[in-house]
């Protein structure tokens, strides 16, 4: 019987493969009822699709206006509006188009440094300076220490803001630290008007100098001769890596000085009658290899001829003097000079630029007196084009005060003329 089966209906036997009972003529397999399809109205369609594009053109929209980060960890961020793109950077110089991310600076071991972190904005297709344009859309600004806050002498920072210093910055923030500083990573936080927040980073990888000092009550300096000596043995001893500080004592030297191979920092000094390190003879330093030269508290007297002191060196004068030379200080070939609260009286020429270098300093010539010179400043040929800034220099008496014969653009605004 297993090849028969029943009837679903009168019951009766009927083989397996049977479709039909032939008693009752039904069928005996079990029928599902198809329903015809429903369909959703035109109007409910049409209403669900707008809705659908409604939703997207509001998420579309809400996605567009939401507040954005813009954060790449570098020291330049492009940012769009819309007003058009905008290049934002961080740079220690004066350059305003090129970012600096990760700097490498040398301390001297002992001293206290500072250094400044400029905001610089530019418009993308123009190149031209955005930083009015664009800080008219920002909120706030700010910056923070991510690493440096908790070495043994901590980086210490302001907080941003304009300086007259450097007009083409937006803003800038000065670090001070130490050699006991170690690294330092710096955040800038722009907040935005509209919401968005933009974020900038300045790397410092602090390496710390040796420095070597001479005095006189060490080292024979009380002439010209032991002067040079000293100098001498200093090249042929001590490597330029090393910062080398002399302190002169305070005589007047007569004859002339070579410093070449390395560079030295000269310190002069005041007797207890008053009189100062002088120089009588002319100054000559060529040296290529070291660290800026530091002439401090040094007195230059001529004879109405000669060159006081000729620098294809970097040198930065402080509080020195210079008097009666055809000129006061040259600046040649691959050098750069600076001179802050000095005298220049009674020369020819005051200070003579004529350098092609592309190692550029110090731009601020200020706290400085021009007196009863032919021409004060001759600037034949200076490197780059940022401004020069004679900002508290007195000018007075001089036959020209400034002979810009290359047409360098100088900062007169803070100067002094009398």
């Amino acid at each position: 019987m297993d090849d028969w089966k029943r009837c679903l209906h009168c019951g009766a036997q009927l083989p397996n493969e049977a479709a039909f009972c032939p008693h009752c003529a039904k069928s005996i397999h079990k029928r599902t009822e198809v329903k015809p399809p429903r369909h959703m109205p035109g109007w409910a369609l049409r209403s669900a699709l707008i809705a659908v594009c409604i939703l997207a053109v509001a998420l579309a929209g809400w996605l567009r206006a939401r507040p954005r980060v813009h954060d790449n960890g570098t020291a330049e961020v492009i940012y769009t509006d819309g007003d058009g793109s905008y290049q934002l950077l961080l740079n220690h110089f004066g350059d305003r188009f090129q970012p600096m991310t990760d700097y490498a600076e040398e301390v001297e071991e002992g001293t206290t440094s500072n250094k400044p972190s400029r905001l610089f904005i530019n418009h993308v297709e123009t190149g031209v300076n955005a930083k009015e344009v664009f800080l008219r859309k920002v909120d706030t600004i700010t910056v923070e220490l991510l690493q440096g806050g908790d070495s043994p002498e901590p980086w210490q920072y302001t907080q941003p803001q304009a300086s007259d210093y450097d007009p083409e910055a937006a803003s800038q923030s000065i670090l001070t630290y130490t050699d006991r500083s170690g690294d330092m990573e710096l955040r800038w936080n722009i907040r935005m008007k509209n919401g968005d927040t933009i974020r900038l980073y300045q790397r410092m990888a602090l390496g710390v100098v040796s420095t070597r000092h001479f005095y006189p009550e060490d080292v024979p300096m009380d002439t010209m001769e032991e002067l040079q000596a000293l100098v001498d043995e200093i090249n042929g001893t001590i490597t330029s890596d090393v910062i080398v500080y002399i302190h002169l004592p305070a005589v007047t030297y007569e004859g002339s000085l070579l410093l070449e191979q390395r560079s030295m920092n000269l310190i002069g000094s005041e007797g207890p009658d008053g009189a100062r390190t002088t120089f009588t003879g002319t100054l000559q330093a060529t040296a290529q290899n070291g660290y800026i030269c530091q002439f401090q508290n040094l007195c230059f007297m001529g004879d109405g001829e000669g060159v006081g002191v000729s620098a294809s060196a970097r040198i930065n004068f402080n509080h020195c003097q210079f008097a009666g030379w055809r000129t006061g200080v040259l600046c040649y070939g691959d050098s750069w000079v600076n001179i802050k609260d000095s005298v220049f009286e009674d020369n020819a020429v005051g200070f003579h630029f004529n350098s092609t270098s592309d190692n550029r300093n110090d731009h601020m010539y200020s706290g400085n007196l021009f007196q009863r010179n032919d021409t004060a400043v001759l600037l034949e040929s200076v490197p780059g084009d940022q401004a020069l800034y004679f900002e508290g220099t007195r000018f007075s008496r001089n036959g020209a005060d400034i002979d810009n014969r290359c047409g360098h653009e100088v900062s007169i605004a803070a100067a002094i003329f009398e």
